[in-house]
This record gives C-alpha cells, structure tokens and sequence, in this order.
C-alpha cells in the first residue's frame, strides 16, 4: 500500500462559528471564501475568534483547572505551509543553494546564491504548488550538473502519473506532459551540462524505459527499452554517467528470480547476482573506472548490510551490519568513492561515519552550533545532506529532540552559518517521542514509539496511529510541528507500533507477518494497547485507533474484532476489500508476489475466498464506534470504492460515520488546504469521542487557493 501522509479542507460556519462539529461548514468556504469582500472576511474573523472547546477527558480537566496544560497550538502550525523552508541542497559547483519554502499561500522552490543573505533581493522562487512524494517517485527535486537548472516532480492529481518539469532558466520546461504517464527522476548527466536520465512508461504502462533529457536544448532522447523478451524493471547510470547496470527479470512471474546486469564496454551484459523473489538488493553506486559497486543487501542473511562488490570477480566485502535491525541508507561522496556513513534506527536513529575524520569535522560543527545556541541540546543525529561536488561545502543536518537545524559549513574557512530560520516553539510545549518494545504473547519482540501529553499526571486518552505498507515501519521524530505533536498537544498519547511484517528488523520479522493480516498484526497492535495500558500510559476508556492504507485496514479490523473498548476510528485509504485492491492494482508495480505471500493468492478460488472473508467488507455490521473515513478520489492503490462501500453500509446500517473525499488527491493528502481541513476533522472527532481539546475553527481555513 505504501505509506501515507495526511493533509486539508477549507471551512466557513453555517450558524454558530463556535461549533466544532459541522460536517457542510468547510466545504461551504471552498466557493464562499473567494466571494468575500475584505470587511466580510474581518468580521467572519472577529465572529469565529476564540472558538476553541476544553477537554472533557477528566484528567484533562484537571490538567487544565490546575494550569499544567501547554498552550493551545493553531492546527495551521502543524499543517498549513505558514514559514517553512527546509531540504537546502548545494549545486555542484557549491556556489548555490535549492531548497522547499511558503511561496504566498503555497508552497515551492526557491534558490539564491550560496554567499548571499537569504533576502526578497537574493531569493527567486518558481515551480508553485505541491510536489510529487520523495522516494515514492525517486528524488522530488535536483541541481543539473550545470548548476543552473533544476529538475523537478510534480503529481498533479495525486494518481502518481508524475511529471518532470526543469527551471529555473528562462520558463519552466515541461519535460514529461504526458496525462497517464509516470515519470522519475534518475540523476543528472555529465560535468556542465543541464542533461539528465529519467525513466518513464509511456511506451507500456507496465515498463519503465530509460531516457536523457537536456535542459538547455529542451530535447529528449530513449537511451535504453525494456521489451518483452528482456524484462528490464530497473536501469542503472554509472559514476560516468553512463548506462552502467540495469535488473532484468528472468520469469514473466512478479517474484521470479531477478538479474543484476553490468554492462560491459562493448555494450552487451554480464551478470553479476541472481536476486530471489524475497531477497533484497539496493544497487547505491556503481564505478566502472574503480571496478566497484555499493549496494544494501540481506542477500544470505537476515538483517540488510552494505556491502561493496568487485565488478570483475563479484567478490563481496561487508562493510557495516547490525545485529538487531536492518541499515537504513548510506550517504556517498557527490562525484565518485565509497560511502562515508549510514545511517540505522534500533530505537533513537544513528548514522555511523566509516570516514572517521569527516566524522569528526561534522562533530566540531555540531559542537559551533551548540555554542552558538542553535541547537537546544546534544543531536541525536547529524549528518551531510548534501555537498558540492569538490567537497569543500556541505549542508549539515542537525536533529535535537526537539527540532531540526540546517546549516551551511565552508570547510575551507571553518565558517558556518545557519540555514533553517529559527522558528523553536516556547520550551516545554511539545514531548519527547520516546521507543519502546515488549514481548507479545507468542514470544516476539515488537518494537515502537510513544508519545506522553505534556502536563497530564496519569493515564491519558489513547491515539494508536498505525502505519501503512503493511512493509514500511514507524520512525522517530523531533518534537516539532507534526501530526503526532499536534495530537499530543490537544492532550492524548501517542502510540505507534511497528508490528510483524513491518520492514526494518530484518527479514525473518517481515516474513512472520504472512497470512497473519488479520490475525497476529492485529494482536501486535492489540497488545501494544495493552502494555501501554499497563504502563499506566492509556486510558483503558478512552482509546482511538487511527491510520491509513494498510493502517486504514487495521482501524477498521480493530473495530470488528473489539480487542479493547475503542471509542472511535479514523481510516485513512483503508482496504476494505483485499480481492479487488489486489486485482485493481497499479501496471507499474511489480511485487505481486510479496501480496500472495502475506494476503494469498487471489487467483486460486480457496485463497480469494479468504481473503474475502478475512475483508472489513465481509464483518463490517460488527463496527459499531463512531467512524471518520477519508480518500482521495485518485487513490490508484486503494480505489475510492473500498471507502464508499464502508460509509454506504455503515449509513445502512445506521451507524455513526463521516466520510470525507478529496476530488484532487490520490494515496496521499499532500495539498496543505486538504490537509488542513482533514485534520480539522480528525481534532474534532478526536475531541468527541475521547474528550481531548480542540483549537476549532483556524482562519487559514479561508485561503483562497492558487492552482498552478
């Protein structure tokens, strides 16, 4: 399923501004709002200020009567685009920063000159509006190597058909504007060109063939085609930037044994390893000229590591492994080398430098930072996030408990300067996420992370946010203005649980959640519950489970198999009905296998009927708690039909249900007016059904909205 980020609505009050529970108030702003004349909108403003409602959660009340409640933050700050600026990324001759930020009421690209003050005379910002998902559709945004122009992607409706656009030179270029097609990135092209890869499927929906874009010239030419008979599902480009690898599936079968192929200088392919079906192999880098190739793999083991393979003999050396958890990424070198560090998540994230001296150099600017009073405590993790490529200038990441800083550092002069504008909120008014793990009933380590309400003694209402994929996993996070936060803020605890078949902790513990769905995920989770409940963490009585994509089929598994007294639930593109999710599924994907491993295969009537069976859909008279549904109407992993068939039996059967639906927006709620509008709702329902606090009405809501 993937995992899924949430997003907006706009709003207006039908009657009283104060009521937070208005089901047509913001879909009447979306129109109404643009109509305005500016002395109507200041005393809508006037009218709904101060609209937010106490918490009727008993412990809350007290929390709040004895003044131990942190203040009350606008939802607009946890979602809404209000001051951010973030993902600074060097040219390649360093002489140049990118970066994402607020442009007006959107968001977009903005550069400068890396040396001049960040100032409306030094910034130009282009390519207004949301971009596509990172690593979903590979890198977002991208400096060409002639450090003038700038690669993007955007997904205009959310249907993942994504697009390549190119700037900031002259107009925008649209490389890929082709309606139905998906298109990535891949990486630039050779030393002080604007050329680029990318690959895309327009030729067949199902393959992706690999193209050489040029930016100066607005010219595109194929490089290399998957056909039939090849089965090509992955291209890779060289430290030459030339073609230099591809996989090559060997069965017509998802799950067949997959090739990886070097190509040699006359122009045919050696193979170098076979990857099995449920083996994991992450080419990284590869160096025709130094004969080498850096990958993540579990290939013969059970926890990924990164390795380095000679091309010529395909001798393999570990570099770095851990014990208790797969390895997360490697960062490299711009131009060419092995990797100087990776990066693993055993509870609090590390990244481990192999290049002790650089290690060290990042520490020191660590260290400057501290002095300086950027950072408000030691960083759990700092790391380069990007470099020139003659290495002298490197953007540093530093994340605290409590924040994440960007800072420029010229390694030449030793001068460091900050990039992230200071925007801390007030000591004291979010809380640490902290990692936890316990043993379940069969014996299985399961780890996670929780969140505490800041100033609430005892045990408080519960949010179980369950994550997506079901292969993906949670992570931890600064306490700064995101989703968790938010909620914790309104006064519940978080809890989010890494169950079984989560990715992460290696192979065997992914493989454990096969054909356990509905079965022992579902315990994990139940019994994450539990030991928060003995932990003196949750209120047994107050207690949500909210989630999306394959969390979204967990909330409302919770709700028909009731292994605790769950107040309400929240589905976020839930399956609902596994057969058709599976048969609908997107024509580029290629993991067909890993579904028929974990839900069966639909195409043998026994399994389908189990599947069928083990569906929402089949138990869905069982869910009687108050319900909140959302989707996109784009969503090509989980059709909108999977919701609609949810909320129209429910209505049948008269059960409480709310269903929201975004006309622009796909697996994802991405657009910050739909995010702010969802969680809009979710705080009121939240509020509602467990007692926490609620903000109400934020007068972002009336926003018009700037389509680009």
């Amino acid at each position: 399923m993937g995992d899924l980020w949430l997003s907006q609505r706009l709003a207006a009050p039908e009657c009283d501004p104060c009521t937070s529970k208005s089901p047509h108030m913001r879909q009447a702003m979306v129109d109404g709002s643009r109509l305005l004349a500016g002395v109507v909108i200041l005393l809508a403003l006037l009218a709904l200020g101060g609209c937010a409602t106490a918490p009727t959660a008993p412990v809350l009340t007290q929390a709040q009567k004895a003044g131990d409640l942190p203040p009350l933050v606008p939802l607009r700050r946890f979602v809404a685009n209000v001051d951010y600026l973030d993902g600074h990324s060097l040219s390649p001759d360093g002489s140049k920063l990118l970066w994402v930020q607020t442009v007006g009421t959107d968001v977009g690209l903005a550069v400068r000159p890396s040396e001049a003050a960040p100032d409306a005379s030094s910034v130009r910002t282009f390519a207004t509006g949301t971009l596509a998902r990172p690593f979903v559709s590979g890198p977002t945004y991208s400096w060409l190597a002639d450090g003038r122009h700038v690669a993007y992607i955007k997904d205009f409706t959310g249907d993942e058909n994504t697009q390549l656009s190119s700037a900031p030179e002259a107009r925008p270029w649209a490389v890929t504007p082709w309606p139905g097609v998906r298109s990535t990135f891949v990486t630039r092209g050779d030393p002080g060109s604007a050329r680029f890869y990318f690959t895309s499927n327009g030729r067949d929906r199902s393959s992706m063939d690999l193209f050489e874009a040029d930016a100066a010239t607005r010219t595109v030419r194929e490089v290399a085609r998957s056909e039939p008979d090849s089965r090509v599902v992955g291209w890779f480009i060289g430290t030459d930037r030339q073609l230099a690898g591809r996989w090559r599936q060997l069965g017509s079968a998802d799950g067949s044994d997959v090739a990886v192929e070097i190509r040699e200088p006359d122009g045919s392919w050696r193979r170098l390893r076979t990857v099995k079906g449920f083996d994991f192999f992450a080419l990284h880098r590869i160096d025709p000229e130094g004969g080498r190739l850096w990958a993540m793999t579990n290939m013969g083991r059970d926890k990924s590591a990164l390795v380095e393979i000679e091309l010529a003999s395909g001798r393999e050396r570990v570099l770095a492994e851990d014990p208790e958890v797969d390895l997360d990424y490697a960062q490299y070198p711009p131009v060419r080398g092995a990797p100087f560090g990776y990066a693993k998540e055993p509870g609090l994230p590390r990244f481990v430098y192999l290049d002790a001296a650089l290690g060290d150099e990042v520490a020191k600017a660590s260290q400057t930072a501290r002095e300086r009073g950027w950072l408000d405590a030691e960083p759990v993790l700092v790391r380069p996030s990007s470099m020139s490529e003659n290495g002298r200038r490197m953007v540093l990441r530093a994340t605290t408990g409590d924040e994440s800083v960007e800072m420029l550092l010229d390694r030449e002069t030793g001068r460091l300067s900050r990039l992230t504008p200071p925007r801390k909120p007030d000591p004291g008014l979010f809380s640490p996420m902290q990692p936890f793990a316990f043993k379940t009933s069969d014996g299985m380590t399961v780890h996670g992370y929780v969140v505490r309400p800041r100033g609430v003694a005892g045990p408080a209402p519960l949010v179980v946010d369950i994550h997506g994929g079901p292969w993906a996993r949670d992570n931890w996070q600064a306490a700064g203005f995101t989703n968790t936060q938010m909620l914790a803020n309104r006064g519940y605890a978080v809890l989010k649980v890494n169950y079984r078949g989560s990715t992460g902790y290696g192979r065997s513990f992914m493989l454990a959640g096969a054909h356990e769905y509905n079965g022992r995920m579902q315990r994990d989770i139940a019994e994450a519950v539990q030991w928060a409940i003995d932990q003196g963490i949750a209120d047994p009585k107050r207690i949500a489970v909210m989630g999306g994509s394959f969390g979204g089929f967990s909330v409302l598994a919770q709700l028909i198999q009731k292994p605790h007294d769950y107040r309400c639930g929240i589905d976020i593109v839930g399956v609902a009905n596994w057969p058709r999710v599976i048969e609908s599924w997107p024509p580029f994907w290629r993991n067909r296998h890993m579904f028929a491993m974990t839900y069966g295969d639909v195409g043998k009537p026994d399994e389908r009927a189990a599947m069928l069976a083990n569906s929402p859909i089949s138990s869905i008279d069982r869910i009687t708690a108050p319900l909140l549904v959302i989707h996109g109407s784009n969503d090509v992993r989980v059709l909108r039909q999977d919701s609609d068939d949810v909320v129209a039996e429910l209505r049948r059967l008269g059960r409480p249900v709310q269903y929201m639906t975004f006309p622009d927006e796909g697996h994802s709620v991405r657009k910050w007016r739909n995010r702010l509008a969802l969680w809009r709702e979710v705080e009121d329902t939240l509020a509602t059904c467990l007692g926490g606090r609620s903000a109400g009405f934020d007068y972002y809501e009336l926003m018009p909205r700037q389509v680009r």
